[in-house]
């Protein structure tokens, strides 16, 4: 065999093997995204406390081992599926402070609201079971606290921003930042607790109207 022959099979094999690489990763990620809907599914269903992890695993059609070959226990997959629910929510975040000086101060603190709101409708049963178990809120808080991290801090960053504004003298320096920041992302909470509670489906105009009046009522506070 020459040189060009065997070169030309070396390649062929390490083509197959990038793609055998690529479907392996993307059956291991389709098993760990049924594994995250599972978890959800039976948190919703059961409570915190009540699931276990062979339940999971039997939702999501798997193994035990196969779900710990994913995550490390089950505190650690109910916190990656919470993080996967924060994502949308933290990418409008980390946007904002930007947004100083352009649009409209109501567009860029609805846009905040309407991100809180698909978070908290998501993730609110899944936060609360954490209370079910204390050791694992505690746990959890400490976790928070090393990083300096913690849901206050997204109040923090809509606060921060409205004082941005007011340096800009786009909105009224007589308003406290941190109460618009805390009235605003409370309200947004408070909607998606009810919701969950009286276990009701809100349609994507219903909320966005809820947003423009929280922000009508507020910004007649902001700008006079």
């Amino acid at each position: 065999m020459t040189c060009m022959g065997l070169s030309r099979i070396i390649e062929v094999v390490n083509v197959h093997f990038e793609h055998l690489n690529y479907d392996t990763r993307g059956i291991l990620m389709e098993l760990r995204d049924r594994i995250m809907e599972a978890a959800e599914q039976a948190i919703r269903t059961n409570g915190l406390s009540k699931t276990t992890t062979k339940e999971i695993a039997r939702i999501a059609n798997c193994s035990e081992g196969s779900l710990y070959n994913h995550f490390h226990s089950k505190e650690d997959l109910c916190i990656q599926v919470m993080k996967r629910h924060l994502q949308g929510f933290l990418d409008v975040l980390f946007k904002l402070p930007g947004r100083k000086g352009t649009r409209t101060v109501k567009e860029n603190l609805a846009e905040v609201a309407l991100a809180a709101l698909d978070y908290f409708h998501l993730s609110i049963v899944m936060t609360a079971s954490m209370f079910t178990e204390p050791d694992f809120l505690v746990r959890h808080r400490e976790s928070f606290e090393q990083r300096n991290e913690g849901p206050h801090r997204a109040n923090e960053i809509v606060a921060t921003y409205v004082r941005a504004e007011q340096k800009l003298e786009r909105v009224n320096l007589d308003v406290n930042a941190r109460s618009i920041a805390d009235l605003l992302l409370g309200a947004c909470f408070q909607h998606a607790f009810h919701l969950q509670f009286l276990g009701e489906e809100e349609p994507q105009e219903t909320r966005a109207k809820y947003v423009e009046e929280v922000l009508l009522t507020m910004t007649r506070q902001l700008f006079s």
